[in-house]
């Protein structure tokens, strides 16, 4: 399949997942929020895991000083991840609105749970806008043309840092993290390099 029919198939099981959920939704920055997303088991990050957000913008300055190992599964979101061994596979993909960087895609792998994760994280200088958006995100699997551990994220619900479902693949499966955006005047697809174990 290629990207055109994956983007096709992927804003038609985004669409109707969000076509499922209720429209009244609190703004992302709200402290509560009305729309269900479903959540994952917290597990801890370990030290030898790349960072899933380097940084806030292209040029940020590099951090100084040494974070309490909870404050940086806090702040990378890793908190939310279900395996503790997983790590980043692949390089980061971004997407664009306006020109702009406004979300970072990622794929992680787990060696012990044998499985993979989409990740998106909506980069600050597009969250201090205030555009509302929806998200589904998910693994694209290469070698059975099929989208799995999709989720939604109506809102920006949940954010900034998003999670795919935990999706657990034979060997020699091919995949590519994938994100859908529903930007107020766009919609977009962003893969990641494909990953194949």
């Amino acid at each position: 399949m290629d990207r055109l029919a994956a983007h096709i198939v992927a804003t038609a099981v985004l669409t109707a997942a969000l076509a499922t959920i209720p429209t009244a939704v609190a703004h992302p920055d709200a402290t509560t929020s009305t729309s269900p997303v479903a959540s994952a088991p917290a597990l801890v990050k370990p030290s030898s895991s790349p960072s899933p957000s380097a940084s806030a913008s292209p040029s940020a300055p590099p951090k100084t000083g040494v974070q309490p190992p909870q404050a940086q599964r806090e702040r990378h979101g890793l908190d939310a991840l279900p395996c503790a061994d997983a790590y980043q596979v692949g390089a980061t993909a971004y997407a664009r609105w306006h020109g702009e960087i406004a979300f970072s895609v990622r794929q992680f792998y787990s060696p012990k749970c044998h499985a993979r994760f989409g990740f998106a994280y909506a980069w600050l200088q597009f969250r201090v806008k205030r555009v509302n958006y929806d998200l589904g995100l998910g693994e694209f699997d290469v070698t059975h043309d099929a989208i799995d551990g999709a989720r939604t994220f109506v809102g920006g619900a949940g954010g900034p840092y998003f999670w795919s479902s935990a999706v657990s693949v034979p060997d020699g499966t091919c995949t590519e993290g994938v994100a859908h955006f529903f930007f107020p005047d766009d919609e977009m697809d962003t893969f990641t390099a494909k990953f194949c174990h």
